[in-house]
């Protein structure tokens, strides 16, 4: 089965969910699933920000079995072009991604995105320059179950109406034990790097979208972005988030909006039914031939926040998964033949105080050592 976009296989769960509901023996294999075609994904934006490189990556939708990475689309010729039939030509860096420096695009103007492939040419339809205001705030509050971050804008100009956010959460956490001490090639030795403090991240994966448009000023006002359990580990030491803020026009909107409601809201019959969803890139050939993205121009905004455990409620309680870790003492041999953590050494005994790695080593829970640069 191919690769295809989370509305061709929120498609195919609804329908294949609903069988059963049916008493069906054979679940429902819709053609977007079924079908031989390998469809061009394209992401990225021709950013208007000065100084900006922007950066248009095209890969392609592949076999839902293949372990493999998305397929990159290679030797491309991709232009952003305006109506005047002006051009820039983008230059392929690393496999699929193509850049363009030192052009930025002009408020007032329209450009399109052209994309000429092995026998095939992709157009977008002309889009205008959508600056994005700033981010006024990112706000919290402790509630009951945890941590609420929402996020506050506004649009002076009156402009704007149409919002998109996305972000990326960081967080500081400890191991139980501070192992001092290693294995390496069959000798016990310090260890040289600490592996008691780490930093988880992840981003987010919902699609969040907002509209002004019917309101009488163009104001967003304690949006939710966010809500994290008061049991989460990223509530251990200190947490940090990065909001990205993007301005859409209507089209851009509609699209996100639509894209949101058939992959994020599948979870009973009333909701959304699941519908094909087409961005503003189309083949210049082939009417069938779905291309997967949507091209627009203009600016992002981003604001990052710092919170520390100390600013929230002293009865929340971390869940770390640490709480059935025990220490054990160990001779050298026994420490050589079942190569746990070491703790340390004691040299009254002659002994290793050893745990499991879970305990002893924080990137077993998928952090890193290295500190952020961004982090205080």
């Amino acid at each position: 089965m191919k690769k295809l976009s989370d509305s061709h296989i929120s498609l195919f769960l609804s329908l294949y969910f609903l069988s059963l509901l049916t008493g069906c023996v054979d679940p429902y294999r819709p053609p977007e699933i079924t079908s031989p075609n390998s469809y061009l994904v394209v992401n990225g934006f021709f950013d208007s920000a000065p100084g900006a490189t922007t950066t248009i990556s095209l890969s392609r939708t592949q076999n839902l079995a293949d372990p493999k990475l998305p397929t990159a689309e290679t030797k491309a010729v991709v232009t952003i072009e305006m109506p005047n039939k002006t051009a820039y030509t983008l230059k392929e860096g690393t496999s699929g991604a193509y850049t363009l420096t030192g052009v930025m695009p002009v408020v007032g103007e329209t450009y399109r995105l052209h994309i000429k492939t092995k026998g095939q040419d992709y157009y977008s339809d002309y889009v205008p320059v959508v600056p994005t205001p700033p981010i006024d705030s990112i706000s919290w509050r402790a509630e009951n179950d945890g941590l609420q971050i929402n996020v506050n804008t506004h649009d002076p100009t009156n402009n704007t109406h149409y919002y998109r956010w996305d972000f990326a959460s960081t967080w500081e956490y400890y191991t139980l034990y501070n192992s001092l001490l290693e294995i390496k090639n069959t000798q016990i030795v310090d260890r040289l790097q600490s592996v008691f403090r780490c930093w988880g991240s992840d981003n987010s994966t919902n699609i969040i979208t907002t509209s002004t448009n019917r309101l009488s000023q163009d104001v967003v006002s304690q949006f939710p972005l966010l809500h994290i359990p008061s049991t989460s580990i990223k509530l251990g030491v200190k947490y940090s988030i990065m909001v990205r803020q993007i301005g859409l026009t209507q089209a851009g909107f509609e699209y996100y909006d639509q894209l949101a409601r058939i992959t994020q809201n599948v979870g009973s019959i009333f909701d959304p039914q699941p519908t094909q969803i087409t961005g503003n890139i189309h083949s210049a050939t082939t009417a069938s031939d779905l291309v997967l993205g949507f091209f627009r121009v203009g600016t992002v905004d981003s604001k990052r926040l710092f919170i520390s455990r100390s600013q929230l409620p002293f009865g929340w309680n971390t869940y770390t998964g640490l709480g059935g870790c025990t220490m054990d003492t160990l001779s050298k041999k026994d420490v050589l033949d079942m190569k746990p953590a070491i703790i340390s050494y004691d040299e009254l005994t002659k002994m290793y105080f050893t745990t499991s790695e879970d305990c002893a080593d924080c990137r077993t829970r998928g952090g890193v050592i290295t500190k952020p640069d961004f982090w205080k």
